[in-house]
């Protein structure tokens, strides 16, 4: 299985920009594995000192996608270079090379910069905004609506929004539990309001076809 590699930007280098790292075009498909890693890359997962509280978090910088959907590699910006920008003009073409270092020869191309991703496949350009991460559910629905990833998302393990790592011991990303750190102090009756009210706004946003809305409903309403 190919890997994605994660490297931390310790410090701030600035080479002539490469015109060879472009964004990519085209149908594309991620693989479970890369999807995973995608969200990950939104919350700018890598450092400890992540915190979904803070103010001065980690950002992410730009991630490259192998053309089979099987490989990557991102930069992301630690909270202590944010306010630097934390992306020399060259990065582009380093990550596209990196990438590539795990695809077996598969050519590789900017996916996203920042939280927007600019691989151009038809649709319009899907930007992940600061208040999508309270949910992890509508931050993966929007990289899937967009045509990036065909898998089932209640496959896909949870998001640790205290540190932005996979969290796959305890929670999965559904259209049920779209808060994957819901405090387990909370009575059964407030996780269900709070579970109807999210699935409802989900649905307002358009999100959720009224398929997926009324089946997530149903579903909500026979565990409760």
């Amino acid at each position: 299985m190919n890997s994605l590699r994660i490297f931390l930007i310790s410090t701030l280098l600035f080479f002539p920009l490469n015109s060879h790292a472009k964004n990519g075009k085209g149908e594309l498909k991620l693989s479970k594995e890369i999807m995973e890693y995608l969200m990950m890359y939104m919350y700018g997962a890598g450092s400890k000192k992540f915190s979904a509280d803070k103010k001065t978090k980690n950002d992410p910088s730009l991630m490259a996608v192998s053309k089979d959907g099987n490989s990557a590699y991102y930069f992301y910006c630690p909270a202590e270079y944010r306010a630097y920008g934390c992306i020399d003009s060259n990065t582009t073409y380093k990550a596209k090379k990196l990438c590539e270092k795990y695809s077996n020869g598969i050519p590789c191309y900017t996916f996203a910069k920042k939280r927007l991703i600019v691989w151009k496949n038809g649709g319009k350009k899907v930007k992940i905004s600061r208040s999508d991460l309270k949910d992890p559910y509508l931050v993966a629905k929007k990289i899937q609506n967009a045509g990036f990833y065909d898998g089932d998302l209640s496959s896909l393990p949870g998001i640790n929004l205290e540190t932005g790592q996979i969290d796959d011991k305890n929670k999965k990303i559904n259209n049920t539990n779209t808060d994957i750190t819901v405090d387990n102090s909370n009575s059964n009756s407030n996780n269900f309001i709070k579970e109807i009210k999210q699935l409802n706004e989900l649905y307002k946003q358009g999100v959720l076809t009224e398929e997926e809305f009324t089946k997530a409903k149903n579903k909500i309403l026979k565990n409760n």
